[in-house]
């Protein structure tokens, strides 16, 4: 009975994030259309390429949101509410510390960096150091904003997220719009607009934290135990977060020694597309991580690997439904999307969704190891692996190699880490590793290679247009869903969704 009703939630979870995602991707998709037309190719990528240097000391924050989270989840998954409230107000000291140190060392070093290192036009120089100054304030109100977050997603509160994506896409389309009526230099009020909502974002969590969860009553502790706790998971779940970042932004200055502003902005809007279509990946098991973890933490073996490899398979099924149209009409779909599409964008959007593709695979797998709590082997290991692409990526560009050779290794990267990955965490859970290629990887490639060769066909005689999309579309989507359900799925999965429509179904019915 416990394990039908977290099913119920999950299924209910995945529809709130769905929702949320669909929303979020379609407005933000749509304002991306409209902000680089207003901002240019260039000033476009000035913005991202400054925004990368504030985000290089991000992976401090996402591990110190990996310890809140899991720490905020595991406590629920025990049944230990008392502990919940030290926890918050703790982590809620850690992380208003974290700002300001953050703040501090990216301030000095963000400026020196922005105007003696990077390659941006003299006359670009003031607005890009403004730029730097709202991002950089943007994110130290999002570093405080992670306790409020990591509380609300583990007591399962999805339905928030879609609430307030509405408010979300609303401001987006209202900075749009203020964008073009902006009377002084567009770039840096397109900061500054970010910077607002930011804040507004921040009041949102804090009034609805405040209002549904006692704990997140902040009152000042300085527990000495728990803080080391926090401090050593957090160190080791830095490393990963730290290679992830550093690699990732030394390639996009590499761009921008190698290529330019230009280049910067085709690896920007790569970025938009392909972390739109990673937002759907993290929404979908953002609804399952949760009862990952409480599974493992009630001792709940059986349900905690079931959870493990279903996820999986979902995650990768889910993502490559959208993967596989946008990589076969990428250019038609640029074209449609943007006025001034920047060059090499259609090869680095392929190159990164295969890198989430891997990911996808892989997500749920991460998770176990967070929930087990025993952190060091996995994470030297995969940060190790991470790091390579640095030495490698530059070596490629300064020999000449071309432009996409970038994200190229770096999917490469990730395929490697996923191989290690895998083989190591058979020994810290005891992973069925033949099981895992079997029922997971096995059946996703024999349902993704059935469905998609009627479509590949009608795409070779059609090509790129509005017929070839439809078409491709109408052949894809039924053979797809018919391959997942007769291939794709288990006995239990094919058990589970029956349950799941059933429930639907009855639920309709007395409406």
């Amino acid at each position: 009975m416990e394990h039908t009703e977290n099913t119920k939630r999950i299924a209910q979870n995945t529809g709130f994030l769905a929702f949320r995602m669909l929303l979020v991707v379609a407005v933000g998709l749509f304002t991306s259309r409209i902000v680089l037309d207003a901002l240019g190719v260039d000033d476009y990528g000035i913005y991202g390429v400054v925004g990368s240097v504030v985000i290089f000391l991000s992976f401090f924050k996402n591990a110190l949101t990996n310890a809140t989270y899991r720490f905020f989840t595991f406590d629920l998954g025990q049944g230990n509410t008392d502990r919940l409230g030290r926890t918050f107000s703790m982590s809620l000291n850690m992380h208003l510390l974290l700002a300001v140190v953050l703040f501090l060392i990216l301030e000095i070093g963000g400026i020196i960096f922005i105007n003696h290192y990077l390659n941006i036009v003299p006359t670009r120089i003031h607005a890009a150091n403004w730029v730097f100054q709202f991002s950089l304030l943007a994110f130290c109100i999002e570093v405080v904003k992670t306790p409020y977050n990591s509380c609300i997603i583990a007591h399962e509160r999805m339905n928030f997220f879609a609430y307030t994506s509405l408010f979300e896409v609303g401001m987006g389309l209202l900075n749009a719009y203020l964008l073009w009526l902006a009377p002084m230099d567009k770039l840096i009020f397109y900061g500054f607009l970010q910077f607002m909502l930011s804040i507004l974002l921040l009041l949102w969590y804090f009034l609805y934290c405040r209002k549904h969860f006692k704990e997140a009553k902040y009152h000042f502790v300085w527990d000495k135990g728990l803080l080391r706790k926090l401090t050593s998971y957090s160190g080791w779940s830095l490393l990963v977060n730290a290679a992830y970042i550093i690699a990732t932004q030394c390639q996009n200055i590499f761009l921008n020694w190698f290529g330019g502003v230009a280049i910067n902005a085709a690896m920007g809007i790569a970025n938009q597309v392909s972390s739109k279509m990673n937002m759907f990946l993290s929404s979908f098991t953002q609804a399952f991580n949760p009862q990952i973890i409480k599974s493992y933490a009630s001792g709940d073996n059986d349900y905690f690997m079931k959870l493990i490899l279903s996820t999986a398979k979902f995650s990768f099924l889910i993502l490559m439904s959208m993967v596989f149209p946008m990589v076969l009409f990428v250019d038609f779909i640029l074209d449609l999307w943007l006025v001034d599409v920047p060059r090499h964008s259609n090869i680095f959007i392929c190159l990164l969704l295969i890198y989430y593709l891997i990911d996808a695979l892989q997500v749920s797998l991460v998770q176990s190891v967070h929930a087990t709590g025993k952190l060091v082997i996995h994470q030297i290991l995969i940060s190790t692996i991470m790091m390579l692409s640095i030495p490698v990526t530059y070596i490629m560009l300064r020999n000449g190699m071309p432009y996409w050779s970038v994200p190229a290794v770096w999917a490469a990267t990730n395929l490697l880490a996923a191989i290690v990955r895998t083989i190591y965490i058979r020994h810290l859970i005891g992973l069925n590793i033949i099981l895992y290629l079997r029922d997971v990887v096995g059946r996703s490639m024999v349902v993704c290679i059935l469905s998609m060769l009627l479509p590949i066909y009608f795409y070779s005689l059609l090509g790129n247009c509005w017929t070839g999309l439809i078409v491709v579309g109408v052949s894809f989507y039924p053979l797809y869903l018919f391959a997942i359900y007769t291939i794709g799925l288990n006995r239990q999965e094919h058990d589970m969704v029956r349950k799941f429509m059933d429930q639907q179904l009855k639920r309709f019915k007395h409406i």
